[in-house]
């Protein structure tokens, strides 16, 4: 029975030998497989659709109700990829509000044309899959209402300036507040949103740009970014003694300032008006403030417009009465 078989061994030199022809022939239908599943080939692949945007009034994200079929273009290794398993899961991030259409109105459900996020799907799909067209051609997903509340946007900033520099202003942002979305326990807690740390070193002229705003997990942001803007430039330093005041003082009473002027530093925009004198500054204590107290912190009363910054050495004074 096996005399044939034996037969045919002999013939190829033995055991060995026919080993080595069985592996060839393995080897050799392995890179055939390789070859032709290398190849593109048409096909429909069916995806779990989930999209992020920004509907005023509603739920930031939401699943379509049924599967996106797409007829596509790819290599037999995605085809059979996505026949073998259940539907992939494909996300579509920041689609265009304007694409959603509500499907019936003051309901949650809206619908999406495929043909109008052509270029998103493609993009969220790669290289390997080309889309030739659409076998869904009506998306539908679920935005319910949610609250809303404005609050202000607070910025976080480590700028540095170059010597003889300084901020003019400060760090604005535009808007200065925006919506948050959310259920109304947790928005309910939300009082301001945060930037990112805004980090400039050496600013030797107006700080511009853009910012992202600090995530808060349950919460959904009208936007997230924010534009923002400081006014720099250069500077020049001067000095001034001026006398200190006693406000509303009643003709009986007896009371000194230990010392009874205070020097003042002040910066103000290089290239602006000339130096100042005692008249354009005023420097105060209130009497019914300093009664029975023993020191006082002064108030600068009076200043000229313009002045970007202004320290006073001391900064309290003695009260004798």
């Amino acid at each position: 029975m096996f005399k044939p078989f034996i037969g045919y061994m002999k013939k190829f030199g033995g055991g060995r030998n026919w080993l080595i022809l069985v592996f060839s022939l393995l080897l050799a239908f392995f890179m055939w497989s390789v070859m032709k599943l290398s190849r593109n080939y048409s096909s429909y692949m069916r995806y779990h659709v989930t999209v992020t945007t920004n509907i005023e009034g509603r739920k930031g994200s939401a699943a379509a109700e049924d599967l996106l079929v797409i007829g596509a273009k790819s290599t037999g290794f995605t085809i059979l990829k996505n026949r073998d398993n259940e539907a992939e899961s494909l996300l579509l991030e920041d689609v265009d509000s304007r694409f959603f259409r509500q499907y019936n109105k003051g309901e949650d459900m809206y619908s999406l044309l495929p043909d109008d996020i052509r270029q998103l799907v493609q993009d969220a799909l790669g290289k390997e899959i080309r889309i030739e067209s659409f076998a869904t051609d009506t998306l539908l997903f679920r935005f319910p209402l949610q609250t809303n509340r404005k609050v202000p946007v607070r910025v976080q900033s480590m700028i540095s300036y170059k010597g003889q520099y300084m901020p003019y202003s400060d760090v604005a942002v535009r808007p200065d507040s925006i919506l948050v979305y959310g259920d109304e326990e947790v928005i309910g807690r939300i009082n301001e949103v945060e930037t990112g740390t805004i980090k400039v070193k050496g600013a030797a002229g107006t700080v511009t740009g853009v910012i992202g705003l600090i995530p808060v997990e349950g919460i959904r942001f009208s936007q997230d970014e924010v534009f923002y803007t400081q006014e720099v430039g250069r500077y020049v330093e001067q000095s001034i003694k001026i006398p200190v005041k006693i406000s509303d003082l009643p003709a009986y009473a007896n009371v000194a300032i230990v010392p009874q002027e205070v020097e003042l530093r002040f910066r103000q925009p290089f290239g602006s008006v000339g130096k100042y004198d005692i008249s354009d500054f005023q420097v105060s204590v209130d009497y019914n403030s300093i009664l029975k107290k023993d020191v006082a912190r002064p108030a600068i009363t009076k200043m000229p417009d313009g002045i970007l910054s202004v320290d006073m050495e001391p900064a309290f004074v003695e009260i004798v009465l």
